[in-house]
């Protein structure tokens, strides 16, 4: 199979295009179920993003919910991670991962106005395409693991 570069932490194969995507969690206001806005109600918003892009879509780092090997969240800022064996596919992903994003952003100073709070404008996550440190991926069966096959091209549902 081909990998896309060195191998991941713990000699993992490298996935042939990654991404990690900063959420910015510390930076919106932590009364907003900031995770729970992401994953979506039942995981639709990633299931969504995984069947349209055929991506590996995962919330992780702190607040993400997702327990990793260790027994606790990874301990680094909130991020969603997303792999391909397919370069397009996974530029089809991270937009589509802004997007949901930018909504998410949206919704939290919504409710930030409707709560009488002071929010902090942030309007783009931090984006680091193939990154040289790949995590390792969590424990089977937890949230967030592997990608459902779909063909890849579609957008966010409005």
């Amino acid at each position: 199979p081909a990998v896309g570069g060195p191998p991941a932490a713990g000699g993992a194969p490298r996935p042939v295009w990654c991404c990690k995507i900063v959420v910015q969690a510390e930076n919106l206001h932590p009364e907003f179920p900031t995770a729970v806005k992401i994953l979506g109600a039942g995981e639709a918003n990633v299931e969504h993003l995984r069947g349209q892009t055929n991506c590996v879509v995962q919330l992780r780092g702190r607040g993400s919910g997702l327990i990793e090997g260790e027994g606790r969240e990874l301990q680094e800022p909130m991020f969603m991670w997303l792999s391909s064996e397919n370069a397009q596919s996974g530029k089809a992903g991270l937009e589509m991962a802004q997007d949901l994003l930018k909504s998410v952003y949206e919704e939290h100073h919504s409710w930030c106005t409707q709560h009488n709070l002071n929010a902090q404008n942030i309007s783009e996550p931090i984006v680091l395409e193939n990154p040289a440190d790949v995590p390792l991926p969590p424990m089977p069966g937890s949230a967030g693991g592997p990608a459902a096959g779909a063909p890849p091209g579609a957008s966010w549902p409005s």
